[in-house]
């Protein structure tokens, strides 16, 4: 749980009584690789703090299986609009490692909010910061080849491009798995001249 209370007080320092409310009510959840966290269809009952391992979110298209963005050490797992509006999520969320996970229930975030005030500032924050994020991520998506995405999260974090399959990868980029070998292939050429 340290890393998430450090996480919240680089965004606005707690007051010692909203410290002590969190540690009361933030939980430790583990998942299994392969392991839904959030299952499209079902409404989005926790917000997580990912400590340990990597996820991803994808929604189903035709039939296919396609990755909407991948997650780590650091970050905030949410299925956005399921958990603010607690209705049925479009997309699944699922552990692609081990996953060790703080995380708080929707019921317990709103008591929070109401019980400390101050709270909303980490809620605006936190929510401006991953909303600027998705907006990025959903134009150089939109605007961008599979080559120009691949490159981008090369020089960005390739950390986490070494970790995701290319499996996951290739439908993140909407290519093949050929395709996206030959744009690893053309960007270590590219990178190594």
């Amino acid at each position: 749980m340290e890393p998430l209370i450090r996480l919240l007080h680089a965004v606005h320092p707690l007051s010692p009584a909203l410290e002590a409310h969190l540690r009361l009510k933030i939980k430790c959840y583990q998942y299994k690789k392969g392991q839904k966290i959030v299952k499209a269809g079902e409404i989005a009952s926790h917000i997580l703090y990912l400590e340990k391992g990597l996820i991803r979110s994808y929604s189903l298209v035709q039939g296919k299986r396609i990755s909407n963005y991948f997650m780590r050490e650091g970050d905030i797992i949410i299925s956005v609009e399921s958990f603010l509006q607690q209705i049925p999520a479009h997309d699944s969320i699922e552990a692609l490692e081990d996953c060790i996970c703080w995380g708080i229930t929707f019921e317990e975030l709103e008591e929070t909010y109401a019980f400390f005030p101050e709270f909303n500032v980490h809620g605006r924050l936190i929510t401006g910061t991953y909303y600027c994020r998705s907006e990025a991520r959903h134009r150089g998506r939109h605007r961008k080849r599979s080559h120009e995405i691949y490159a981008a999260l090369m020089e960005s974090d390739p950390n986490l491009v070494s970790r995701v399959k290319d499996v996951y990868m290739a439908s993140y980029l909407n290519a093949s798995k050929a395709t996206l070998s030959r744009v690893k292939h053309a960007y270590a050429k590219r990178k190594w001249r």
